[in-house]
């Protein structure tokens, strides 16, 4: 019978939680692997035994000493080894009990051999001694050179794993009447703080070292003066040195005559490119009543063969290895082609009157004969081929990429450093490029401003409800336009409306020159459209127009691009529009709306379209 409590169902339900937990249980403790124990092991010491003969060949003995606290140890990796040595491939290894075990080694890469252990279970704890030797030639190695009168050797020890004290090194030298002497590899003094100890003899001499302390990561060096005497070839080297100097190799004058004059045709035609850019951007200047000018303040005389020069100067010098003057010199060639933007004063305009053109008679070069001078105003061409600006710019200049690509990728297959460097040599050509544009022009009225212009025309001709016209201002001889605008006028504009223009504004910048659009609300003082402005935007400026009644407020798109340009005239024909000359079809249907509508403009037109209010510069 169940307990108080409880009923029936409850204890079943317990039965069947405690069944299901200790079925878990049970597979947790049944499947559970063994976890894998953890390895310890430590160097703690090292003790090399080097051989030299008189042929400058040395073999080397290497006993490193290892206690393992929990094994096994499988591998043991020497770090710092000279790539030349002759490897031994068996190594001995000994057991603190006097076991003897069997080992390999083998190389990882260049400065790095592995010790692999036949059988890493037999090294579980204790202290184990690795005997592993190899053979070099010092003097391929460059470990023994002459110095002076005498010679040095030079013997480092691999990278020690774990720091350990005293660190024995013994070299075994044929004898000579000079003892050798451990000495400072900066100085070349005696090294009195060395711990060594030289039993000399008839036939050899030996030499021991100790390192009171071998840090971790540290490859112990020592330096040891030699008796020449003691090796015989030593007299040989000597002997083949003074050969040497005596015979030099005669030098490749054919490669050294072919490179130079490669290097001064290509200076010289890098010089003809900069003297013709300079010439021909100089020679547009002053059409535009501007002054070219060079980066570099000197004439064009000198900036051209300076360039050539420097570029010429700079492949000799990457030739001969010297890299970073080379790269210098091509910079200075950079700067001694480089053109700077023009600056010019605007022109003070004399009298003259807006005449309202036709769009098509400006856009669509209509035959008109009073237009005639309009449009030979805008039959400009690019200033040379040596502009990106213009199509010819552009395809030179991406022939010019492309061929400089080619002679790196062809020249990488040989050299990979050289590659580089003609990578480098190659930037000398972009200031010829990037530099005297179109855009480092000044304006020339409806010549730069139609084609921008010609933009808005088309997005605006499609919208309904508004009239878009051109004109133009005429100076006083009636023929020669120097200002190009749109006119836009709303079909159903609330009384007041004179009109809206766009234009473009133009201001110098130190790299070229900037067009920044404008929009000109042109209203009558005191009328409608007046207090529309007023009202809709606060605080907003307004200057004196072309007649006495009139007042003009001058708004700058967000962004300056015909799109943004579009927009804001968009909103602002919509909110000078007369809705009560509306067809009944798009009148209101509502309530009266009129301060929904006025909060409505004044979002159109400060924060929609972002536009700021300045005072009008030309008007």
């Amino acid at each position: 019978m169940a307990r108080a409590g409880l009923t029936h169902n409850d204890l079943s339900y317990m039965h069947v939680r405690w069944a299901a937990a200790s079925a878990v249980a049970l597979l947790v403790v049944f499947s559970a692997r063994r976890a894998p124990g953890w390895q310890e092991a430590h160097q703690s010491g090292d003790d090399v035994h080097i051989v030299v003969d008189s042929t400058g060949v040395a073999s080397i003995r290497h006993q490193l000493h290892w206690h393992i606290v929990r094994g096994p140890l499988a591998r043991i990796d020497l770090v710092n080894l000279e790539p030349s040595v002759d490897l031994d491939p068996v190594v001995s290894i000994t057991a603190e009990d006097g076991r003897a075990l069997q080992g390999k080694a083998e190389r990882r890469d260049q400065r790095t051999v592995r010790i692999v252990v036949a059988e890493p279970h037999a090294l579980m704890r204790g202290d184990f001694t690795f005997d592993v030797g190899w053979r070099i030639d010092l003097l391929a190695a460059r470990a023994l050179w002459r110095d002076g009168a005498s010679w040095r050797l030079a013997v480092t020890a691999p990278a020690a794993h774990d720091g350990f004290d005293n660190g024995r090194t013994v070299l075994d030298l044929p004898s000579a009447p000079t003892e050798p002497h451990a000495i400072l590899a900066e100085t070349g003094v005696v090294d009195e703080s060395a711990v060594a100890t030289l039993q000399r003899g008839p036939q050899r001499d030996i030499l021991e070292l100790v390192r009171p302390h071998v840090a971790r990561g540290e490859a112990a060096t020592w330096t040891v003066r030699l008796d020449p005497r003691a090796l015989a070839v030593a007299v040989d080297t000597a002997t083949k040195t003074q050969t040497e100097t005596k015979a030099p190799p005669e030098p490749n004058r054919v490669r050294d005559i072919v490179t130079a004059g490669a290097a001064a045709a290509l200076g010289m035609l890098l010089a003809l490119l900069v003297r013709h850019k300079a010439s021909t951007f100089a020679r547009v200047c002053s059409t535009r009543g501007a002054r070219a000018r060079g980066l570099l303040p000197m004439p064009e005389g000198v900036r051209a063969p300076l360039a050539g020069a420097a570029l010429a100067v700079g492949i000799l010098l990457q030739v001969e290895g010297q890299t970073t003057g080379g790269a210098a010199c091509v910079a200075l060639a950079m700067l001694a082609s480089t053109l700077r933007a023009t600056r010019t004063a605007s022109p003070v305009r004399g009298p003259g009157r807006w005449r309202t053109l036709q769009p098509e008679a400006v856009f669509m070069r209509s035959p008109d004969p009073p237009i005639a001078p309009l449009l030979a105003s805008r039959a400009w061409t690019a200033t040379n081929w040596l502009d990106i600006d213009s199509r010819a710019g552009r395809a030179i200049a991406l022939l010019a990429l492309a061929l400089a690509a080619t002679t790196v990728m062809v020249v990488g297959r040989f050299d990979p450093e050289s590659a580089w460097l003609a990578g480098i040599d190659a930037a000398a050509l972009l200031p010829l490029f990037a530099t005297g544009r179109t855009s480092q022009l000044p304006p020339q009225g409806i010549r730069s401003t139609a084609l921008w212009l010609s933009r808005v025309f088309r997005a605006l001709r499609g919208t309904a409800n508004i009239q878009v016209t051109t004109r133009a201002r005429i100076g006083p001889d009636g023929l020669v336009a120097d200002e190009f605008r749109l006119f836009i006028v709303p079909q159903m504009a609330m009384p007041g409306v004179v009109g809206l223009e766009v234009g473009l504004a133009w201001s110098s910048t130190p790299v070229c020159w900037a067009a920044t659009p404008e929009v000109l609300a042109r209203v009558v003082e005191g009328s409608a459209a007046a207090l529309k402005l007023a009202h809709d935007v606060p605080g907003m400026r307004s200057t004196p127009g072309r007649r006495p009644d009139e007042r003009v407020v001058r708004l700058l798109p967000r962004n300056p691009t015909p799109s943004s340009t579009v927009a804001l005239v968009r909103r602002l024909s919509e909110a000078l529009t007369d809705r009560r000359s509306m067809p009944w079809a798009s009148a209101w249907t509502g309530s009266e709306k009129r301060a929904e509508l006025s909060g409505l403009v004044v979002r159109s037109l400060a924060g929609l379209e972002g536009a700021c209010l300045e005072p009008p510069c030309t008007l």
